[in-house]
């Protein structure tokens, strides 16, 4: 996900204005700069690392798009700040952990050679959108899943699990080809949010704030920033998370991960199949907290439990041959169960 600037305390004698303003906070008397987003792949950085960073084009709101070692970055700069496409920033790195912090030192206005060789790069209308994009998506949040297995069968709760994985519009550009083939219809389609996002389209003045409809406008952008970002973290790590209602009034927090296979036996022309994996965690009002993987490779399942009390590990222990008919109806063949509680750090 796009990062947050931490709440914990600044590091050297970083004090935050009334109203905890990151962008005007200062340490030893240089400014901290808000770094909105960040490549997914991160350039090496070291604290207390000087670098020079390339303005690469404005994005409005105070906001920049900076180079910075050949990666995008963007940047929440103070009000009023003069610094303009083709500048160049002298920044120096406050803090990696939990999130990168950057201190504005210097400011180079257009026009003076800078010293790393690096060239001003303008970006196109499409990258300024995404870039728009990923930053107003930083507080968006995925709507859940809707289950209920208090009353759904099996059956129906994997039919509710597909659709809505289906739907969340994560794979909506492949669900786009899929319909050029003739494999998916036009209602299929219109389920996901990108659809109705094309249907409530806002006019550039809404987007600017000159309209009232400028409130709703800014919501469908993050809720589609967020998205955008989502997709491009499951291309990145072959990871899906999702929120989702185990039923009403039960949170649970899924993830969906594609194992990558072993590039050596690739190699070698050994074949293997694809492993997928499934985890998802719980904090029942009976059993306490507990954590679920359920690895599928071929139709052989291996199944991991790791609970916060003791009592519950022994409750679903009892129940393992009730898992392994269940699986065998299923047409699979529970390879492995692994029951375990959860380790607390001592202190």
């Amino acid at each position: 996900m796009i990062p947050s600037i931490p709440s914990s305390p600044l590091p050297g004698n970083a004090s935050l204005p009334p109203g905890g303003n990151l962008p005007q906070a200062k340490v030893d008397n240089n400014v901290l700069l808000q770094v909105l987003t960040q490549p997914g792949r991160m350039p090496p950085l070291q604290l207390g690392e000087l670098l020079t960073a390339k303005v690469a084009d404005q994005l409005g709101n105070n906001q920049l798009a900076v180079l910075i070692k050949n990666s995008l970055f963007t940047l929440n700069m103070p009000e009023g700040s003069p610094a303009q496409s083709g500048d160049t920033l002298k920044l120096k790195v406050m803090s990696l952990q939990p999130t990168l912090t950057l201190a504005l030192q210097d400011l180079t206005q257009e026009g003076a050679p800078a010293k790393d060789g690096s060239v001003a790069v303008a970006l196109s209308p499409a990258s300024r959108y995404l870039t728009n994009l990923l930053t107003t998506g930083d507080s968006a949040k995925s709507q859940p899943l809707q289950l209920n297995a208090g009353e759904q069968t099996p059956a129906q709760m994997a039919d509710a699990l597909k659709k809505g994985v289906a739907q969340s519009g994560l794979f909506y550009e492949s669900h786009l080809k899929d319909l050029a083939h003739g494999l998916r219809t036009p209602e299929e389609l219109r389920a996901e949010p990108q659809a109705r996002f094309a249907m409530h389209k806002p006019d550039a003045g809404a987007l600017s704030g000159e309209h009232a409809s400028a409130a709703p406008a800014r919501s469908q952008m993050q809720e589609l920033g967020g998205l955008v970002q989502r997709q491009l973290d499951g291309l990145e790590n072959r990871t899906m998370q999702f929120q989702a209602m185990a039923w009403p009034g039960q949170p649970m927090q899924l993830q969906i991960e594609q194992e990558v296979l072993d590039p050596e036996r690739q190699a070698r022309g050994e074949q293997e199949q694809v492993g997928w994996s499934t985890s998802l965690s719980l904090d029942l009002p009976a059993l306490g907290g507990m954590a679920v993987r359920v690895r599928l490779v071929g139709q052989a399942v291996q199944v991991s439990f790791q609970t916060d009390e003791n009592s519950t590990g022994e409750l679903i222990s009892s129940h393992a041959a009730r898992l392994d008919a269940g699986m065998a109806a299923a047409g699979l063949t529970l390879a492995s169960l692994v029951v375990k509680e959860h380790e607390t750090d001592a202190g």
